[in-house]
């Protein structure tokens, strides 16, 4: 009976797994091993695998005000525009100061192993992309990417804020059980990573417009490429997708990064027994389990010569530009000579790029004393600003999911209010054996919010 179960179900969420996902910060399942270390490295040990191999997982977020980000068509050499569609964007959602973010994540082969009761190791290998857009005018973007645009939106001075950057990561984890006692249990761990860097652009400034959104003055706009000199332009960019490069070691970048957690586990005498049939990798035994992690400390330094990199600076007063489109304005304002002369412009040996650094804190609470229905909240708080310069800023996400788990099966709802767009999400996350998916927000999936990941579990017999 419970085998048809798990095959119906199975069967009812087959169309979400085809498309299907869930993002950053709904990953709460205590089966998940390896995907589990990437939310905080102390969950490699205790993790009810003795060995987890990942094949290979996608993950793509875009909480959004502005538009929507098409996750097949992100350019090599962004312009601080790339990729955003504004053929039916919602005028209501425009303000003076809009946001968005892209965060792309492949999980190439890795693997977990816990090799005693009390350590777990584990090695992480990902491709990551991740786009954030700060305070722009949504009046300007709109005009910009459509010169019909005919909107009510005032345009003025609007802020450029756009930071782009594309890595490889190759992580160590280690992790250890500090306390195992009868009623509570706390484990530590860590991961230092390797961090090739491909690509990082830059976009920092304000324009100044008339009614009609064209251009009648530049101050301090500045661009910076670690990939190539030219100026931007969508039209004549490279448009392969993201993750045709995830394979590839075109990196021209490098740096030390890492992650590190704590998980803290109260476990009663109500829960925290094991039936002398059941295999204690099929039992949790906590009632409460808090935990905390910082990741993504570290940047990458791309180039040593003062030719490698070089920041523009573009200023420009006199008539005014109508630039039709994104893939002009950049061109357009470089044919103007808007920027400083040859001998005044800013240059640069060389130049790193800060990762998208947060505090991630999460509660889970078993409902029942059964082990298959809990509750979860995670909370993730940015410890970046957006006005540093070559550094991304990842935005501040709540999320509240109830879930039902067993070792083969789990399923969650999580709610999750993201921060910066002022956005709510409703989705769905299932785990069924090999097969982990979900979805932050059904409504717009598969567009915004793609999540999928096939691996190889082997559960632990005996801690």
């Amino acid at each position: 009976m419970q085998r048809d179960h798990y095959i119906l179900s199975f069967i009812l969420f087959l169309p979400f797994l085809a498309l299907a996902q869930f993002g950053h910060g709904t990953v709460f399942d205590n089966y998940g091993g390896i995907y589990n270390v990437v939310q905080n490295p102390a969950n490699s040990v205790e993790s009810k695998y003795r060995y987890h191999i990942n094949g290979m997982s996608y993950h793509f977020f875009n909480p959004t005000e502005i538009g929507e980000t098409d996750f097949q068509d992100i350019i090599q050499n962004p312009n601080g525009f790339n990729a955003l569609d504004f053929q039916e964007v919602d005028e209501k959602s425009l303000s003076l100061k809009n946001n968005s973010m892209v965060d792309q994540d492949i999980l190439l082969p890795s693997v977990l192993w816990g090799f005693s009761p009390r350590h777990a190791a584990a090695f992480l290998w990902r491709s990551r992309s991740y786009t954030d857009y700060q305070g722009y005018n949504g009046g300007l973007w709109a005009r910009l990417t459509n010169p019909d645009y005919n909107g009510s939106i005032p345009i003025n001075t609007s802020n450029f804020n756009n930071t782009t950057h594309q890595w490889d990561e190759f992580g160590i984890n280690y992790a250890f059980a500090a306390i195992r006692g009868n009623y509570h249990f706390l484990k530590i761990g860590g991961t230092i990573k390797y961090l090739a860097g491909r690509r990082g652009t830059e976009v920092r400034g304000s324009l100044s417009t008339d009614e009609n959104g064209n251009i009648t003055g530049v101050e301090q706009l500045t661009y910076l490429n670690t990939a190539t000199a030219s100026l931007p332009s969508n039209a004549t960019a490279e448009t392969d997708a993201f993750y045709t490069h995830a394979i590839g070691f075109d990196y021209n970048g490098q740096g030390i990064g890492g992650d590190i957690g704590l998980v803290y586990e109260w476990r009663p005498r109500e829960t925290n027994r094991v039936g002398a049939r059941n295999s204690s990798a099929t039992v949790n035994t906590y009632k409460l389990r808090l935990s905390a992690a910082v990741l993504d400390i570290g940047g990458i330094e791309y180039g040593k010569e003062e030719k490698d990199i070089r920041k523009m600076l573009f200023k420009f007063e006199g008539n005014s530009i109508e630039p039709d489109n994104t893939e002009e304005l950049f061109q357009t304002l470089d044919g103007a000579n808007t920027h400083t002369p040859q001998d005044e412009r800013i240059q640069q040996g060389s130049v790193t790029f800060a990762l998208p650094m947060s505090l991630n804190i999460n509660a889970d609470y078993l409902v029942l004393n059964d082990n298959k229905y809990y509750v979860n909240l995670n909370y993730v708080q940015a410890l970046t600003s957006k006005d540093d310069e070559f550094t991304n800023t990842r935005f501040g996400m709540a999320t509240l999911a109830p879930r039902y788990e067993t070792s083969d099966f789990s399923a969650s709802i999580p709610l999750a209010y993201v921060m910066e767009t002022g956005s709510i999400h409703v989705g769905l996350a299932v785990r069924y054996k090999y097969i982990t998916a979900g979805c932050v927000s059904l409504p717009n999936m598969p567009l915004n919010h793609i999540y999928f990941g096939i691996s190889l579990p082997v559960l632990e017999k005996v801690f």
